[in-house]
C-alpha cells in the first residue's frame, strides 16, 4: 500500500502561502553560512527522519512542483533557514549545500497552509520563531561524513 501523502499530492493542487504578521521589531541582519540538506518544509516539519529518505524524493518533488516552499535543515544547530528568495534554491532540492548570507530571526509564528484535495485543508504551523536566509553564494557540498 503507498502512503496517502504519494498517491494524493498527485491528483491535487497543492499551493502553500507563507502568512506572516508584520514583527514588531526589526532585528539587524546577522552574517552566518549554513550546509545542510534543501528540503521540502512541509514534510521535514511533520516527519523529518522520513522527509530525507532516498524514498522520499518523488513526494518531494511533487510538494515542491505545488509550491511548497524549501529551506536548508542546518547541520551546525538543527535549525531551518528559510530563503529569502525561494527560487535560489529550488534547483537544489535533496542536495546538501552550503550557502553564505545575512539571516533574520523571525519570532513570530509561521504558518503553512495546503489543499489536500478539493475539500481539505493541511495546516503546519510553526511557534518559537524561524530564520530567515538572504543568500550571496549557494554551492553544492560534499556528502557529510558518516
Amino acid at each position: 500500500m503507498k502512503n496517502w501523502r504519494s498517491q494524493s499530492l498527485w491528483g491535487a493542487a497543492i499551493a502553500v502561502g507563507l502568512m506572516v504578521a508584520p514583527a514588531a521589531h526589526a532585528q539587524q541582519p546577522k552574517a552566518t553560512t549554513v550546509t545542510g540538506p534543501v528540503v521540502d518544509v512541509a514534510c521535514f516539519m511533520i516527519h523529518p527522519s522520513a522527509a530525507e529518505a532516498p524514498s522520499h524524493k518523488e513526494c518531494a518533488a511533487a510538494c515542491v512542483a505545488r509550491g511548497v516552499p524549501v529551506a536548508i535543515a542546518n547541520e551546525a544547530d538543527g535549525q531551518l533557514y528559510f530563503p529569502a528568495d525561494q527560487k535560489q534554491l529550488q534547483s537544489y532540492r535533496d542536495t546538501r549545500v552550503t550557502a553564505a548570507g545575512t539571516f533574520v530571526r523571525k519570532d513570530e509564528p509561521l504558518q503553512l497552509k495546503m489543499p489536500v484535495g478539493d475539500k481539505n485543508e493541511m495546516e503546519v504551523k510553526v511557534t518559537g520563531g524561524y530564520n530567515v536566509l538572504t543568500i550571496d553564494k549557494v554551492v553544492a557540498a560534499p556528502k557529510a561524513a558518516r
